[in-house]
């Protein structure tokens, strides 16, 4: 890949919330995206990361109503993420934090792959409470040691689909040299 071809595969991911719900989602599609984010970077090499797919239209929309933020695009989603972290692979107060980070990276690194199968995708924050994440495990058959990072919706666009129209920061604003 050349870098002009870098920076158009960069710059045209979108979060997506209009989805096409006549087209499914190949699981193949599904397979080639998460074998390419096992090369997430990780702490310690642990890679920690696992994702749960549903395909089926109602486990899709069992599984998204746990989700609060999706209730306007919720039926039009083809497949949905479960993007979780095996907390077995931290130890103590040092490490709290370290499966949120590897999980984000690993749920990042697969929208990007997901992106580069030509799929879309819309980032659902999990920010629930014990009780909720128990009852999505408890639904779903996720391990109780399975920390649960973010769900992510995932489809093929509705032709003519809106994005969000958020200015992208300037590189002023985010990068300096020290």
């Amino acid at each position: 890949m050349d870098q002009d071809e870098l920076e158009e595969f960069f710059t045209t991911r979108r979060s997506v919330r209009n989805f096409d719900p006549a087209r499914s989602v190949a699981k193949e599609q599904l397979a080639l995206a998460t074998t390419w984010a096992l090369n997430t970077p990780s702490v310690c090499n642990r890679q920690a990361g696992r994702v749960y797919y549903f395909t089926e239209q109602s486990d899709v929309e069992r599984v998204l109503r746990l989700q609060n933020g999706n209730a306007g695009f919720r039926s039009s989603v083809s497949a949905v993420a479960v993007v979780t972290v095996d907390s077995r692979l931290f130890t103590g107060a040092t490490e709290r934090n370290q499966r949120w980070v590897d999980g984000g990276l690993f749920a990042m690194t697969l929208v990007w792959a997901l992106h580069g199968v030509g799929l879309q995708t819309c980032m659902l924050n999990w920010s629930a409470t014990n009780k909720s994440s128990q009852r999505l495990r408890r639904e779903t058959g996720i391990d109780g040691h399975e920390d649960i990072v973010v769900l992510i919706a995932v489809g093929h666009a509705d032709q003519g689909h809106r994005v969000a129209r958020s200015e992208r920061r300037g590189l002023e604003q985010v990068m300096k040299f020290i």
